[in-house]
């Protein structure tokens, strides 16, 4: 069953748009620029790991996508919010994280539009990226967030940080080769998250962006011209993500 779900994600991500299923950004990279890649962070937040995923993204820079379970969010607020002001991006993880396959779809849209709901009162923003918990979905469930004009946001770089000890995340780390438009997943409700982020982050090579900025580049192009970080463009012509 597992190889037969991989198959058809396989092929549901050839032919749908990012827009709908998101599995990896964009891999062209020029030779002289950096690899971009987006970490995400799912399960949070958490009192005491997520501000130390926050303090060290902040020390380097960078921006990370964290995909909230609701109930939990409901409990910490303000670290909601912290989220945001600090530059980051919120991603929809339910209400409850609850067991996929006990889950029913009227349920799981029920707890997506819950978890869509607090996220707007507490920041004013909306939010229309949504990690299944554990990736799971059926076309029924998979539709209905298509209805909501959520996009699916799967990863394809999963260390399985939550079973790891930080020996072994660091054996790990080791290993991994990033390719531009890797989704590393990560949980902000572990400690080896955080160092998973302080080892890649001393990688120069590497760019860390949300997952919005492979969405929606013209808004990136905006966002990073007003904040000096990118410069005007001789032509009107804006960068643009491929379709798939």
């Amino acid at each position: 069953m597992s190889q037969f779900r991989q198959l058809l994600k396989s092929a549901l991500t050839a032919v749908l748009p990012r827009s709908l299923l998101l599995t990896h950004g964009p891999r062209c990279s020029m030779a002289d620029t950096p690899v971009e890649i987006a970490l995400t962070f799912d399960d949070g937040p958490h009192p005491e790991h997520t501000p130390r995923l926050l303090e060290l993204l902040a020390e380097a820079g960078a921006r990370g996508t964290f995909f909230v379970v609701g109930e939990r969010a409901e409990q910490h607020p303000n670290l909601i919010r912290r989220v945001v002001d600090e530059g980051h991006e919120l991603g929809n993880h339910t209400w409850t994280h609850s067991e996929p396959s006990q889950t029913s779809a009227v349920r799981f849209l029920e707890e997506v539009a819950q978890t869509r709901r607090l996220i707007q009162d507490l920041t004013g923003g909306d939010c229309r990226l949504t990690r299944p918990p554990k990736g799971a979905l059926t076309i029924t469930k998979a539709w209905g967030l298509w209805r909501l004009r959520q996009t699916v946001a799967l990863w394809n770089v999963d260390p399985k940080d939550f079973t790891m000890s930080a020996a072994a995340m660091s054996h790990w780390l080791c290993g991994y080769r990033p390719h531009s438009g890797d989704i590393v997943l990560l949980h902000d409700n572990h400690p080896q998250a955080a160092v998973a982020v302080e080892q890649l982050v001393e990688n120069h090579t590497l760019r860390f962006v949300t997952l919005s900025d492979w969405l929606h580049p013209m808004q990136r192009a905006s966002r990073e011209i007003a904040a000096g970080t990118r410069s005007v463009p001789a032509t009107t012509e804006l960068e643009v993500a491929d379709a798939h």
